[in-house]
């Protein structure tokens, strides 16, 4: 089974990265502008699904439905895509590691464990990579506008 994973250094506490990815509903406010035509969730307690759909351009055809499996405050979320396959993978399974890095700095490691589909591991690691240095960097971003957690920094 592959595993894409991005691990880095934030210029943010850990409370206040936690904060943002502990809020199920809020992956949204993380995407450029655009990216998603359709988002909802049903909260961030364990079981929690968001539904999503992303512009044609994304080449993601259908709506991608992920719940919320694990959440162990401040140090692992757990999600994983559930009832359909948009995406050329299979058995989708993210694990997403907070630790202190110091001095107001957070250390996270987002893996994606799956298993192949009509992309190879070659492909489609760096396709997962991107996303999660997405995430990662709209998170730092608005801590540095002085945004709260959940608050768009675009």
């Amino acid at each position: 089974m592959p595993v894409a994973t991005l691990e880095r250094t934030l210029n943010a506490p850990l409370d206040y990265c936690w904060a943002w990815l502990a809020d199920f509903g809020a992956l949204d406010k993380l995407h450029p502008p655009g990216n998603l035509t359709e988002f909802t969730c049903e909260g961030s307690h364990i079981g929690a699904r968001r539904f999503a759909r992303f512009k044609p351009e994304l080449g993601v055809d259908g709506q991608i439905i992920e719940r919320l499996d694990v959440a162990v405050p401040q140090r692992v979320i757990v999600y994983s895509i559930v009832e359909n396959y948009p995406l050329p993978m299979l058995d989708y399974v993210a694990v997403v590691h907070f630790s202190e890095a110091g001095q107001g700095k957070t250390q996270i490691r987002w893996e994606g464990h799956y298993t192949e589909g009509a992309l190879p591991a070659a492909q489609m690691d760096p396709l997962l990579q991107d996303f999660y240095g997405l995430f990662m960097g709209n998170i730092e971003k608005a801590y540095a506008l002085g945004k709260k957690a959940g608050e768009t920094p675009y």
